[in-house]
């Protein structure tokens, strides 16, 4: 079984953001990512998304946006933010690794990812985000409903 400081899951833009907050501390973060890229949910949002704040207010520690700072940069200039943001971290990220379970042993958390490897760190950060398993509350009324419904995470244009 692999033994690291601090596992990170999630690489997304929380994620690589709290990693470098970890390397500033002097640890050495692990970031497991379950898609095939460190860049969380972004390259799976729907494709009109701009941010709600301009690139000046959105850049993640160490790296600014670039570009004109008074714009709302579009989904894609934010997944090539984040891919070069990662490339740039001082850290080890390991992309196609989904933890199955987190549990405590002796002082330690113990990681089990899908393909069924082992970890242990003596920290760990949910980073994960919402995105991967969406919540699609009863509503009133829909069954009954016959048009198209379609839950955030399913929407592309």
């Amino acid at each position: 079984m692999e033994h690291v400081d601090v596992v990170v899951i999630g690489g997304g833009q929380s994620g690589l953001a709290t990693a470098h907050a970890l390397r500033k501390q002097g640890l050495a973060p692990v970031i497991l990512e379950a898609s095939g890229q460190p860049a969380g949910s972004w390259p799976r949002y729907y494709d009109s998304l701009t941010l709600f704040s301009p690139a000046a207010r959105s850049s993640l520690p160490g790296l600014p946006f670039g570009g004109d700072p008074d714009r709302y940069p579009h989904r894609d200039e934010v997944v090539s933010y984040l891919l070069r943001y990662a490339e740039l971290l001082d850290a080890d990220i390991r992309t196609g690794m989904r933890v199955q379970e987190v549990r405590m042993s002796d002082g330690a958390f113990v990681l089990t990812l899908e393909t069924g490897e082992r970890m242990m760190a003596r920290g760990i950060v949910a980073a994960s985000g919402t995105f991967g398993r969406p919540h699609r509350p009863a509503l009133p009324g829909l069954d009954d409903f016959t048009g198209t419904v379609l839950h955030t995470a399913e929407y592309r244009s």
